[in-house]
């Protein structure tokens, strides 16, 4: 009798385990998927779907290339800017003031020095 009062505790709590450990992951997801939105929500980079508004610029800022659609887009000072290859996002939000002064104002010519 006590063995099966044994077995039947040994088996109630692997399950109540086993039900626990199931809706942890979905808390840590749910948690994890909150952070990255809040980190999207403070990031620079503008998603694809954003980025079809309209790019300001035709012209890369950086190195003064026509620009890619597929390259990453930083929003500066109330404008979307796109760039002709990865890698120049990076250089221009290092120093977004120094490259936006590389365009003319109506962003379709490079005027600053390469």
């Amino acid at each position: 009798m006590s063995k099966t009062i044994a077995s039947i505790f040994s088996i109630t709590v692997l399950f109540s385990t086993l039900a626990l450990a199931q809706e942890e992951p979905q808390k840590e997801k749910e948690e994890t998927k909150a952070q990255v939105e809040v980190k999207t929500d403070q990031s620079t980079e503008v998603t694809e779907k954003e980025a079809e508004v309209e790019i300001w610029n035709k012209v890369c800022p950086v190195q003064g290339n026509p620009i890619e659609e597929d390259t990453p887009i930083v929003e500066y000072n109330g404008k979307l800017y796109g760039f002709c290859c990865p890698g120049c996002d990076t250089k221009f939000q290092k120093k977004p003031e120094k490259y936006s002064k590389n365009l003319s104002e109506d962003g379709t010519k490079f005027v600053g020095n390469k």
